[in-house]
């Protein structure tokens, strides 16, 4: 029994000393740092069910003060970066140095993860430059019928509901059905109808992809906080049943237009031509280089699993992504009656301008205090909460001494900084206006990177542009014939729950909302 303590003994001081040690990384070279705790690290201040975004944003309000800041996941150090003017360097200006995200998916185990999103190095650089023109103006122009005639459908769906007496709606899962509605024709080709059948395979599959098993919640805890376990757990994204579906949908897509010689205005065509060509053919009033001006790698094809992973990419992001942007936006014009009139008396404006019953892709452009409130919305519900880098090459802080070693993973607190007093005042009371003569929403700084819903800098997100015309066109879709208003009364006075489980920004919880027609216009 006595050799038995001592040996645990001696095992539990070995464990507290490499504690010790390994929570000294950040102090040893320099570094300011969150005090840690033994093994936890500083997860351990957190609140259960707390948001990982939250936990940040709760990080970034203690140490504010300092540029950047060590913190430790368990034993994994990582650097907070705090300032405006370092994000510019780690987004921007030295962006070769910050140039990848944390590989925490096994690609080889989860190839229809190997996405623009995921992949690093050269791979992304050739990427990018292959889907950017896929982004273009001209493309979302393209594009927009389909995202007009979804909108219709919700404008139809509503008005028959209101007209039986059915007015409240929860608009978080409405919207949800929207954009599934959307993305499933502008990325596969394929029109549904998630609006009236909720329980449409396209919709099944959306909610699909982002549930996880306890097991699955586990291997992505260790890919997280312990990267090395990262090829032995074979951490696996996608499930089963998602990655068959979506191939089965993407190799039918492709099988039919080829064998048809069916085109369509979508992105699935674009991805199509990349497949086929190596390029996207040139629209009138696009630039873009002849075959003959392409480089080698600009016209290295695309593979049918590059096409499958982007699709699927463009999927996820778009639908989750747009959905959550609209929950929030239009739960604060229900409980800001004033901001929600602004809104329709602008599309009303617009629409008697144009002389027309429905709006152009160019129209759409011309509601400012529309994007206002969007830009509002994003500002205090940044979707994505926090962003990530890694530390490609040794790098050292400008004016310090300071070294961030390669291979260091960066933390940006996004929700932290966009609810930041000293850059917006009154983080959490909802103003439009303060978006009509600033981009990003403050003339508190001028300088660094500060407004970041979509990232910034070479890795920013590519399909920004379309979130904003699907996000306008929807709020259209609702407000230019509906008011809104909130079913519950108490949630005018209190901020909505965030669900800690997702790792995007979402409401915990439904919210229901009263549609009344606005009556002849």
């Amino acid at each position: 029994m006595f050799i038995i303590i001592t040996i645990l003994a001696v095992c539990c001081g070995l464990l507290y000393y490499l504690s010790e040690k390994r929570h000294r990384f950040w102090s040893s070279r320099g570094f300011v740092q969150l005090e840690p705790k033994f093994v936890f690290g500083n997860i351990s201040t957190s609140k259960p069910r707390t948001s990982f975004g939250e936990l940040l944003q709760k990080f970034y309000e203690q140490s504010k003060i300092h540029k950047l800041v060590g913190i430790y996941l368990f034993y994994k150090p990582v650097l907070l970066v705090n300032d405006p003017i370092l994000l510019q360097h780690v987004f921007i200006k030295n962006f070769t140095s910050f140039h990848d995200r944390p590989e925490r998916i096994n690609l080889e185990a989860d190839p229809l993860q190997d996405n623009l999103f995921n992949t690093p190095g050269k791979k992304w650089r050739d990427l990018r430059q292959k889907l950017s023109p896929t982004f273009t103006s001209g493309k979302l122009k393209a594009m927009f019928t389909i995202i007009r005639d979804c909108g219709q459908t919700l404008e139809t769906y509503l008005e028959k509901n209101v007209d039986s007496g059915n007015d409240i709606f929860d608009f978080r899962d409405l919207f949800a059905r929207l954009t599934t509605n959307i993305i499933s024709s502008v990325a596969f080709g394929i029109e549904n109808d998630c609006i009236n059948d909720p329980d449409h395979i396209f919709r099944k599959m959306g909610i699909r992809i982002f549930e996880m098993s306890s097991k699955k919640r586990f291997q992505a805890a260790c890919a997280t906080f312990f990267p090395i376990l990262k090829n032995i757990i074979k951490f696996k994204f996608t499930n089963d049943d998602v990655e068959e579906f979506f191939h089965s949908v993407v190799k039918q897509t492709i099988s039919f237009r080829e064998t048809n010689n069916f085109e369509r205005n979508d992105f699935m065509q674009l991805l199509i031509q990349l497949k086929n060509q190596g390029y996207l053919s040139s629209e009138k009033g696009e630039s873009k280089l002849s075959e003959g001006e392409n480089s080698s790698d600009d016209l290295k094809k695309l593979s049918y699993q590059d096409v499958a992973a982007n699709a699927l990419l463009f999927f996820i992001a778009g639908f989750e992504t747009s959905s959550s942007t609209l929950s929030f936006c239009i739960f604060e014009l229900a409980r800001n009656r004033e901001i929600q009139q602004k809104v329709q008396e602008e599309i009303d404006n617009v629409l008697a301008e144009d002389d027309s019953q429905v709006f152009t892709y160019e129209s759409l452009h011309k509601l400012k205090y529309l994007e206002c409130c969007i830009d509002e919305a994003l500002r205090k519900y940044p979707i994505i909460p926090l962003l990530f880098r890694v530390c490609n090459e040794e790098f050292r802080v400008p004016e310090t001494n300071l070294v961030v070693p390669k291979g260091t993973e960066v933390l940006v607190p996004v929700l932290g900084i966009h609810r930041n007093p000293e850059l917006y005042d009154n983080p959490m009371e909802f103003r439009p206006e303060r978006f009509l003569n600033s981009s990003t929403g403050t003339t508190k700084v001028t300088k660094g990177c500060y407004y970041l819903p979509f990232g910034d800098g070479p890795r920013n997100c590519i399909g920004m542009r379309m979130a904003k015309v699907v996000t306008k066109m929807a709020m259209v879709s609702v407000l230019s014939k509906f008011n809104i208003e909130l079913d519950d009364k108490s949630l005018l006075e209190k901020e909505l729950e965030i669900d800690p489980e997702q790792f995007i920004h979402t409401p915990l919880k439904p919210f229901k909302l009263k549609v009344t027609p606005r009556g002849n216009l």
